[in-house]
């Protein structure tokens, strides 16, 4: 290892998954050394109630633990972690964060919406090249759903709707596999509370969607496995149609749980969330007549190491 570059670790704590980032931040760039997700579920039992359970409480701490020791494995002399939506909403968040300082020596940052959604940005333009035109970046987590409208040189509309999977799979109930009448109330529930996201896709006319993190993740792998590939760790970004994605979003939808589990590039942690991810991109695809996709590797995690790395 370089003497003069420090190795450091960012943690992105998720509602769903704490996911973590071994790096080192060159005058040419960020060089990744590891990068891992664990899944957490921070929210489950609690999140429409705004409490971390007493299970999900120490599911977090053990995630933690993994991730510090391999983080400090590989030399990283600083651990700095990121809360998002569940953090933000709890009311046992600051008794999680303290423990977290006092057990571990992490200090947690627990930043708003509109916080998260410029470091999304930030860790997307490193993967995804942007032009003059504006692109609409989506990134669904399990609390927040965060967007972003951007063009190479500016940053034009930023927010965070609290209408990550997991709270709309609490919100909304569904069968195995969802029924036509539940994907409407799904699709009614969002375009409900993303009319402020619509009224800016319709004025400045986004020609690309640009998924980051989670569901996306998931996402570009089946649609690589529909093609018959595998993803390459190397890989930065995949552009895709949105016919392809239909396709994809239509066959999916009808799968069985047992039979979601079996696709490939699907986890298990996201197998129950997938449908609401599928429906929220399909209405944001709809509102904007957006007919291409693209996955960004990068999320928040890098744009945090870009940023305060």
């Amino acid at each position: 290892m370089n003497e003069r570059v420090m190795r450091s670790a960012i943690i992105d704590l998720g509602t769903n998954t704490f996911n973590l980032l071994v790096f080192e931040k060159r005058e040419d760039g960020l060089c990744v050394v590891h990068s891992a997700e664990l899944p957490v579920f921070l929210g489950r039992g609690g999140i429409e109630q705004g409490l971390i359970s007493d299970e999900a409480f120490e599911r977090g701490m053990d995630a933690l633990r993994r991730h510090k020791r391999k983080a400090e494995s590989l030399g990283a002399l600083r651990i700095k972690g990121f809360g998002t939506s569940m953090l933000r909403n709890a009311r046992n968040a600051d008794r999680f964060v303290q423990r977290v300082k006092d057990e571990l020596g992490i200090v947690i940052s627990v930043i708003p919406g509109e916080q998260e959604a410029e470091l999304i940005l930030a860790g997307v333009r490193q993967a995804i090249p942007f032009g003059t035109q504006p692109a609409l970046v989506m990134d669904i987590g399990g609390g927040s759903i965060e967007f972003i409208l951007a063009t190479d040189k500016a940053l034009m509309w930023k927010r965070s709707f609290e209408l990550g999977v997991t709270r709309l799979r609490e919100r909304i109930p569904i069968s195995d596999p969802i029924t036509v009448d539940e994907e409407a109330r799904i699709a009614q529930h969002l375009d409900d509370r993303l009319e402020a996201l619509y009224a800016v896709v319709e004025r400045q006319e986004p020609h690309v969607l640009i998924g980051s993190a989670g569901s996306f993740d998931s996402l570009a792998r089946i649609v690589m496995a529909e093609r018959g590939a595998e993803l390459p760790d190397e890989v930065l970004g995949l552009r895709f149609t949105a016919l392809e994605y239909d396709a994809l979003k239509d066959r999916l939808l009808r799968l069985p749980r047992a039979e979601r589990l079996l696709v490939p590039g699907l986890p298990e942690h996201r197998v129950d969330t997938l449908p609401y991810a599928l429906i929220a991109i399909d209405r944001v695809l709809l509102a904007g007549g957006i007919r291409e996709l693209a996955w960004s590797r990068y999320a928040l995690k890098e744009g945090a190491a870009a940023t305060f790395g």
